[in-house]
């Protein structure tokens, strides 16, 4: 197989140190985020950064950016339509904010691996599927449903079953990218493989991971990074 060369920012390895943290198996899905709604997190100051806080106050943040309550109920619009909330329960939840408490990217990218830190290198990078080579949802027909080249504008819905990393997580690749608490710096050692690398992506951003159902398979990896400002998405 051609694997995709890394990118610059993505190099060179090193070590890290990981305190203990907890995620869950599976993204967090529209229904247990409307949950949150219901129960008053948007009223409640201890599920925010201060700044997060503030936002939720002076713009008057009631649900994640493209909901709308109509009457009583919420709906979410997508590229589709307006739908009930309800009816994509199952779906994970996008165009959250990031003013959340978050993983690190060190720790997000040690669960997402086929094997535990310690094992051996990074298998994760290219599993071999029906259709190619892929990270996808750790399953065969993940290309098949989810790239930017098909045009599946969408996500698929959140699932508790099947392939997952060493770790026991699931679904970590190809529907939403998740944000970190990490800044957007150079890892040590970085060195710029372009004539006119310009600092000022390394200022003010933090870094994302696992790829959305809109990124192109060569950027399907688990040690991608993607960034943008914190204030970038509702």
């Amino acid at each position: 197989m051609r694997v995709p060369p890394l990118l610059d920012n993505e190099k060179p390895a090193h070590k890290v140190w990981l305190e203990d943290f907890s995620i869950d198996r599976a993204p967090v899905s529209n229904g247990e985020y409307l949950e949150f709604i219901n129960d008053g997190g948007y009223k409640d100051f201890c599920w925010w950064h201060s700044a997060g806080w503030e936002k939720v106050n002076t713009e008057h943040w009631q649900a994640p950016l493209y909901w709308e309550q109509h009457d009583t109920e919420w709906m979410i619009r997508d590229f589709a339509g307006l739908h009930r909330a309800s009816d994509k329960a199952n779906e994970p939840v996008y165009h959250v904010s990031f003013l959340k408490r978050r993983l690190t990217q060190n720790g997000w990218g040690s669960v997402c691996r086929l094997k535990r830190v310690g094992e051996g290198r990074d298998v994760l990078l290219f599993a071999k599927f029906k259709t190619g080579f892929s990270l996808g949802r750790y399953r065969a027909g993940w290309v098949e449903r989810k790239s930017f080249e098909n045009g599946l504008w969408s996500v698929a819905p959140t699932e508790h079953s099947g392939r997952s990393s060493a770790y026991g997580c699931q679904q970590m690749i190809g529907d939403v990218w998740e944000w970190t608490t990490s800044d957007y710096v150079p890892y040590p050692g970085f060195k710029s493989e372009f004539d006119e690398y310009n600092d000022k992506w390394f200022v003010g951003q933090k870094v994302l991971r696992g790829g959305s159902f809109a990124t192109p398979r060569i950027h399907i990896r688990s040690t991608y990074r993607n960034f943008f400002h914190p204030k970038s998405v509702g």
